[in-house]
């Protein structure tokens, strides 16, 4: 029987994928959904450490206006966006310091290749960027307030700062730079805060939660200040089988408009809703695996932008 379930779950990490888009002009990506199972009802005890390893696909080939698609002939914009892949590896790893408070830091590998026409109306060209590099790293803190619900209700704040640890003058092998929303750091330092509210379902075993989170950026470089992020997630997750859970997430993304002189006011910002389902898979008591697929609901962009219709998130959990 456990090992029809490890079939299972490896099959679900396999077919069931999802992440949640950041739009800009270019593509760039990054994902919203939240894996974070101590927020989500699963407290962990003190001095236990988790280490959560993070798969992110998202083929942004769809150009957008406000809440239409259009075709390339459509965009007025120069240079003419083509497309973006966005292949990202985040860790994390989490450390229970007392039953209250927890810290977190986060890190990603971002792997991105762009491409668009510069000049598409004259002597049109095109130029691409392929890059593997280092992102903004992520150190937050998490302060869990004790519940007269016992230990099922779980609720909490959230805080902390996006470090200005990725590169943002990343050129192609024309010497050209990248655009500052395609670039793998933003050059700012980001501060976050937030909360969050997990307790059981309406089934023996499930649980839901709600989590909020506000970034924006307290320190910039180089003509460059990203607009401000509003997260909200909802999920509920549902147990399937002993090791197998169902899960359900709703999450909803509205991002600013970056200002700056090397920013792009007119062609940056979004608001986003995604439905996301997926699996998640207890492959030892310590050990899990999980998976989404994510499909989006609403999307409105500021002026053309890249955007894709779906996308995947892919992960493993291991408490130590």
């Amino acid at each position: 029987m456990k090992a029809q379930f490890a079939i299972a779950c490896l099959g679900s990490l396999a077919l069931l994928l999802a992440a949640a888009t950041a739009q800009g002009s270019c593509g760039t990506a990054f994902c919203v959904l939240n894996t974070d199972w101590s927020t989500q009802g699963v407290a962990a005890e003190p001095g236990t450490a988790k280490l959560d390893l993070r798969y992110e696909f998202v083929d942004q080939k769809h150009l957008r206006e406000g809440t239409r698609r259009i075709g390339a002939a459509e965009d007025p914009n120069d240079p003419a966006e083509s497309r973006t892949i966005n292949r990202n590896l985040v860790t994390t790893l989490d450390y229970a310091l007392t039953k209250n408070w927890a810290a977190s830091v986060s890190a990603p590998a971002v792997s991105r290749s762009h491409s668009h026409i510069a000049d598409p109306t004259g002597t049109a060209t095109q130029e691409t960027w392929n890059f593997t590099k280092v992102g903004d790293a992520r150190v937050l803190g998490h302060y869990r307030f004790d519940s007269a619900g016992g230990p099922a209700v779980n609720y909490g704040l959230s805080f902390g700062l996006k470090l200005p640890t990725g590169d943002y003058k990343v050129m192609n092998d024309g010497g050209v730079p990248a655009e500052r929303m395609l670039q793998p750091g933003t050059g700012s330092t980001d501060a976050i805060a937030g909360g969050y509210y997990a307790a059981p379902g309406f089934h023996p075993d499930s649980s839901w939660f709600a989590q909020g989170l506000l970034q924006w950026a307290v320190g910039t470089k180089d003509e460059y200040r990203p607009g401000n992020q509003y997260q909200v997630n909802l999920g509920y997750r549902y147990p399937i089988g002993q090791e197998l859970q169902g899960l359900l997430q709703l999450n909803a993304l509205v991002r600013g408009h970056d200002s700056g002189a090397n920013a792009e006011p007119d062609l940056s910002g979004s608001k986003t809703v995604f439905l996301s389902p997926g699996l998640s898979c207890a492959l030892t008591h310590d050990f899990q695996i999980y998976s989404f697929l994510q499909l989006p609901i609403y999307r409105q962009v500021n002026g053309v932008q890249l955007s894709a219709d779906w996308a995947f998130v892919a992960g493993a959990t291991l408490r130590f």
